[in-house]
């Protein structure tokens, strides 16, 4: 009975833990009241001292009585009475003042927390479904308009120039619905807890994301190579999250590796309770100045070459190891290439991994190769 009950706590801990971890408001919900109750716990301190010095005040009021001959010395005295009780109504008044302090202070700022984050709880809620909804809408124009325009290039009797325009507009147009699709995983991202979660098999995975971008390897006369210790790994997280943080970083490797370069993807069981997925590039590297900055919405390093993309894949791929309580780490420096390693949970004989969701792994570390 007892470790059910306790299995029970374990599992309320884990998932009021993961809640703190992903959403937002409540994180925030959590952190005013820890520092109001912190400041709550301050006032106790200061009456406690001030129990104590009034204490100390009535022994030596005690003291100097009996110094001038009154009796208090004897239990049966009064004034050791007095005394007593003094010590005894001061702590039943510390206690309940205690009590009291760290009730009210909890409830009120719970209610000043949620009053003051409806608005920007509302706010953001808006702005997702204007999100989702403006994705959603240009989706089909932009559907057709590709259509169309690849309908027009099998015409055989298309000028070279128009046949050059074209295809570069659906290669815009590709560009757009990448944007779209960031788009709409970044509403998914502001409820997280929306994303399923279960057993997935991250070398199976890899193998469909290599497969993917294989014309585009070819198209940049780039060699790609796959190497696994193991196959059939097991991971806990959601399939297409998974394939869109190795689809993104391999994108990336493809994009920014000059023709003749290479690709090597390696998977590795790093530990125990993690799988390690490892990519590297021979391609172009990234600047100092710019490498700290990678993961951030929209930025574009410096040279025009890294201007093309949305902006956004490298921002979805950090967001989504979080969510995964991984790890990601990057290694890059110009000219030598750049390295990219995801730490994923790992599942064993179809169960998590005791303690798969490490906290202490839920980061993003950059290293610049000097």
């Amino acid at each position: 009975m007892i470790k059910t009950y306790w299995k029970r706590f374990e599992g309320s801990v884990t998932d009021w833990s993961n809640k703190y971890r992903l959403d937002l408001f409540f994180r925030t919900e959590a952190n005013v009241i820890a520092l109001q109750t912190a400041f709550a716990l301050l006032i106790l301190g200061i009456i406690f001292v001030s129990f104590l010095r009034m204490h100390d005040l009535v022994s030596q009021t005690i003291a100097q009585w009996e110094e001038l001959g009154v009796p208090f010395h004897s239990p049966n005295d009064l004034g050791s009475t007095i005394m007593s009780e003094t010590q005894r109504i001061g702590m039943i008044n510390l206690v309940v003042v205690a009590a009291i302090i760290i009730l009210a202070t909890i409830l009120f700022n719970y209610v000043i927390t949620r009053i003051a984050l409806t608005p920007m709880r509302n706010s953001l809620s808006s702005q997702k479904r204007f999100i989702g909804n403006i994705a959603h809408e240009l989706r089909n124009p932009l559907s057709i308009i590709k259509m169309n325009t690849e309908l027009a290039l099998l015409d055989p009797s298309v000028q070279p120039e128009l046949r050059a325009s074209l295809t570069s507009n659906i290669e815009e147009m590709d560009r757009i619905s990448e944007i779209i699709n960031n788009l709409l995983s970044i509403s998914i991202l502001v409820q997280p807890e929306r994303m399923k979660f279960n057993a997935v098999d991250i070398s199976e995975l890899i193998v469909r994301v290599v497969d993917k971008y294989a014309n585009r390897a070819k198209q940049n006369q780039l060699q790609v190579s796959v190497r696994k210790d193991n196959d059939n790994v097991l991971v806990w997280g959601n399939a297409t999250a998974l394939e869109q943080i190795v689809g993104n970083v391999l994108k990336n490797a493809i994009h920014y590796t000059p023709a003749h370069g290479t690709v090597d993807i390696v998977l590795l069981s790093a530990s125990n309770k993690h799988v390690e997925v490892i990519i590297r590039d021979s391609g172009i590297g990234i600047s100092r100045k710019d490498i700290f900055h990678i993961f951030e919405p929209f930025y574009r390093a410096g040279s025009s070459h890294a201007r093309d993309g949305s902006g956004l894949g490298l921002t979805m791929v950090s967001e989504l190891v979080k969510m995964h309580s991984g790890k990601i780490t990057v290694r890059s420096a110009p000219g030598r290439g750049t390295s990219v390693s995801v730490l994923l949970p790992k599942i064993e004989n179809g169960k998590k991994t005791e303690n798969g969701h490490d906290d202490s792994l839920n980061e993003v570390t950059i290293n610049y190769l000097d």
